[in-house]
């Protein structure tokens, strides 16, 4: 029995991921189901989509992705069960959710549009294709289906794919990045990944983000800052992130998934 990771936008609110487990214990009672996470930011198939790729490094190699961020639900897009040269699945919408991960994974060898109502609970609502249409699938694969039975095959080419933010240095050494998303402490993860900048640790860097610039001390750890202190930090994703000591930094500075962020170091002192 293979484990299935699930990663969604469903928040824990309401009934949305019990019900998905739900149906995987009625179809598959011995897998074993890693909450991956339920906070990707509502409709964020991009911050999910990086958050899925990430977790591929830290997974069971012969796990089962479930991830539903699944803004077009009900519409003509396809459901998806996609299998890896690696020998991994990985279930989900067809809007580029799956595709990082996929490739992280060695690339898509073989897909099937989730098109056989055997293996859907009926009727499919046209709201929750999590529980009615991905989270069966899983299920299903992970208790040792062929893919191919799941639904008609696709061309791994026609995939929809999404482009994951990233840095980009600019002609002035700065390097403007994206916020990926904001974790539960308020710190803002940064697009630029820590081998990417090249900055050494205990760098002043100027920062122009959310209402302002400001100046932020580079550091290694939270514990190399005092408390209060607005650091940059690189993060267990390996990303630079911008954070308050002991604080809030979205809160203090009114940032959210999706701002640019702009980094520089401070110009000399006199100079222009």
């Amino acid at each position: 029995m293979r484990p299935i990771c699930f990663l969604s936008d469903f928040g824990l609110g309401d009934d949305f991921v019990g019900l998905c487990k739900g149906v995987i214990s009625r179809i598959a009672p011995d897998a074993n189901v890693i909450d991956l996470s339920h906070e990707v930011p509502g409709f964020g198939i991009e911050a999910g989509a990086e958050i899925l790729e990430h977790a591929t490094g830290y997974m069971p190699r012969d796990a089962v992705y479930l991830a539903v961020v699944d803004p077009g639900v009900g519409t003509e897009r396809r459901g998806l069960a996609l299998e890896t040269s690696e020998g991994t699945f990985l279930v989900g919408p067809d809007n580029g959710l799956l595709v990082p991960a996929a490739e992280a994974m060695g690339g898509v060898a073989s897909a099937v549009s989730l098109t056989n109502r055997e293996y859907q609970i009926t009727p499919v609502s046209n709201t929750f294709h999590g529980r009615d249409v991905f989270a069966p699938a899983a299920a299903y694969l992970a208790a040792g289906l062929d893919l191919a039975e799941l639904g008609n095959p696709v061309d791994p080419g026609s995939l929809a794919r999404v482009e994951l933010p990233d840095a980009k240095e600019r002609d002035d050494g700065s390097i403007l990045a994206t916020i990926l998303g904001v974790d539960r402490y308020g710190n803002a993860r940064l697009s630029v990944r820590q081998n990417e900048a090249g900055f050494e640790f205990g760098t002043t860097l100027e920062v122009e983000a959310g209402e302002g610039a400001m100046t932020v001390r580079y550091v290694e750890t939270f514990g190399s800052s005092k408390d209060g202190d607005l650091i940059m930090v690189p993060d267990s994703h390996r990303r630079l992130s911008l954070c308050v000591n002991r604080g809030n930094a979205s809160r203090a500075l009114a940032l959210k998934a999706g701002d640019r962020v702009l980094l520089r170091h401070p110009h000399p002192e006199g100079s222009g």
